[in-house]
């Protein structure tokens, strides 16, 4: 019996049903003689016969019988198998990996990873919070969420949004060392500058209707933007942040802007890239819309 397949199940319950060769040739428009060989053919290969033929029909051997129980369990078995794969297919299920910056991941994914869980519990989550741009492939990565850092041109970008950067120090620092008030006053202040991101130290600022741009060194530096974060806002010194994210920590009293009539904060995308032979998978898609509600509620969230 290695040799019969899935049709030569099905066809042998038509057969049975039906109890006559023409009317099953004629639900498949095909002619009667090539029922009739696949019908043989069965028999041969299961070296039993397991229809009796006469002038009134066809009936069922005993052997005929047992093979139509077995036949309908293997059939089934298939459509079982067919409804539980469309199932799985257009569900949300299985692990997804997403590779995201400390800043981003801290203040606007995990505040709502739980959203994400809740409406879809089979969904695991990894998170990898690195600000380095993974190697998506070889790393396992589903998304990668970055900002400002132009993608590879192997992937799907989906914007999530866009971010300005501008000066922010601690109250504290302000009220002790003094708040500046022209470019040149940052000479006599701890500037805090980003060892990861170069560019991040290229302050901008309006002077005159001239954009004056300054290379910061910086008296401390961290390798991370989060790093810096955490410096500002300790009251280490006036630093370069992201200013939805800055705008956010100033409302709740824990940063003040500094020169915010100079600094030209420019425009950084924010995005989410996918391997592109990952991008129609339906935990992708879950996920791509909980980024979406995750940055659309922290932009909408911040003051303007």
């Amino acid at each position: 019996m290695n040799q019969l397949n899935l049709d030569d199940f099905s066809l042998f319950l038509e057969i049975a049903a039906a109890g006559s060769l023409s009317t099953v040739a004629r639900a498949r428009n095909v002619v009667p003689s090539r029922v009739s060989r696949a019908l043989a053919r069965i028999e041969a290969e299961c070296a039993l016969r397991l229809v009796h033929r006469s002038t009134h029909g066809l009936s069922l051997t005993d052997d005929g019988v047992l093979f139509l129980e077995h036949a309908r369990r293997v059939v089934e078995a298939h459509r079982h198998l067919q409804d539980e794969l469309g199932d799985r297919s257009r569900s949300v299920s299985g692990r997804v990996c997403i590779s995201v910056g400390q800043l981003l991941a801290e203040y606007v994914l995990i505040p709502q990873l739980a959203r994400l869980r809740a409406e879809h519990p089979r969904l695991s989550v990894d998170l990898h919070i690195d600000d380095r741009m993974a190697s998506m492939a070889s790393e396992g990565i589903d998304i990668a969420v970055r900002a400002g850092v132009a993608p590879a041109d192997t992937m799907i970008v989906r914007p999530l949004g866009t971010h300005g950067r501008a000066l922010y120090a601690a109250p504290g620092y302000l009220d002790r060392h003094g708040t500046p008030r022209a470019l040149a006053d940052l000479d006599a202040h701890t500037l805090i500058s980003n060892l990861a991101a170069p560019k991040h130290n290229q302050w901008a600022f309006v002077i005159d209707g001239h954009t004056v741009t300054r290379e910061i060194q910086g008296q401390i530096r961290a390798n991370s933007s989060s790093a810096v974060v955490s410096l500002a806002l300790a009251g280490a010194g006036i630093a370069r942040l992201n200013d939805v994210l800055a705008r956010a920590l100033v409302a709740q009293g824990r940063l003040r802007p500094v020169l915010a009539e100079q600094v030209v904060p420019g425009e950084h995308a924010i995005y989410a890239a996918i391997l592109a032979e990952r991008d129609r998978a339906p935990k992708i898609r879950a996920t791509m819309n909980y980024l979406h509600a995750c940055f659309a509620d922290f932009m909408q969230g911040a003051p303007g």
